[in-house]
């Protein structure tokens, strides 16, 4: 079993003993701050691993104005991409819930839209897990922690806050830095991080998630995240 294989088992494990104890009422919310941050990346490598292991997913795609994971799951469609994973962009986190609960629907991930206060505070309230991606520079991070400070004032609980590093850099002091920056403010970043690399994007491009690149190595960088998401989530019930 090669380490991908290995990697992809373990997730398996996680996702299927999660269903059965979280039942159809597992909601993850994917917002930020600014764009550019792989938010709607971080939300179609989850949706694409979870449908792989016998999830029913449904992408909620807030952002009209981009609609960037309706338009990816368009491309994967066209293409006849396995795993299906459903996407649908609504008006309102109301409309979406409503979807949700009256559907067979057993994980929703909502793909938020950058700049939107009142949106992002919506999707937060109606989420087990609220997964904010960023950069690692201060530009990205500033905006980030203020974000996540932002919904605490709300009562959204800090612990079903979680960030993630995405478009990281070969700088192990940068990466080291960033850390300690976020830690530092009171909240936590998985270990696991998404590199900065072509075939990422190259991959989404043609309606693939950060996962099904041609390289095991990077396919294995991003199951890594995903892996760690799964434990959160099965730690919070």
């Amino acid at each position: 079993m090669t380490l991908v294989t290995a990697c992809i088992y373990c997730i398996k494990v996680l996702t299927l003993a999660l269903k059965r104890q979280w039942g159809a009422i597992l909601i993850i919310g994917v917002v930020s701050q600014k764009g550019g941050v792989c938010k709607s990346t971080i939300v179609r490598l989850l949706s694409r691993e979870y449908s792989d292991n016998d999830w029913n997913v449904k992408i909620a795609d807030m952002d009209s104005k981009q609609g960037t994971c309706t338009r990816w799951n368009m491309t994967r469609n066209d293409s006849k991409i396995e795993p299906v994973v459903k996407t649908e962009q609504y008006r309102s986190v109301k409309d979406a819930i409503g979807d949700y609960q009256k559907n067979n629907i057993d994980l929703m991930i909502f793909d938020g839209a950058p700049s939107s206060s009142t949106l992002t505070l919506q999707i937060a309230r109606e989420s087990n897990l609220v997964i904010l991606p960023t950069g690692i520079s201060v530009d990205d991070l500033e905006p980030t922690v203020k974000l996540a400070h932002e919904l605490i004032k709300h009562n959204i609980e800090r612990n079903h806050i979680i960030i993630v590093f995405c478009r990281v850099g070969d700088s192990t002091v940068e990466l080291s830095e960033a850390k300690q920056y976020i830690e530092q403010s009171g909240f936590k970043v998985i270990k696991a991080v998404l590199p900065d690399r072509v075939a990422y994007r190259r991959a989404q491009d043609i309606g693939k998630s950060v996962s099904e690149t041609n390289y095991k190595t990077l396919n294995q960088k991003a199951s890594n995240i995903v892996q760690e998401l799964v434990n959160l989530i099965n730690k919070l019930k």
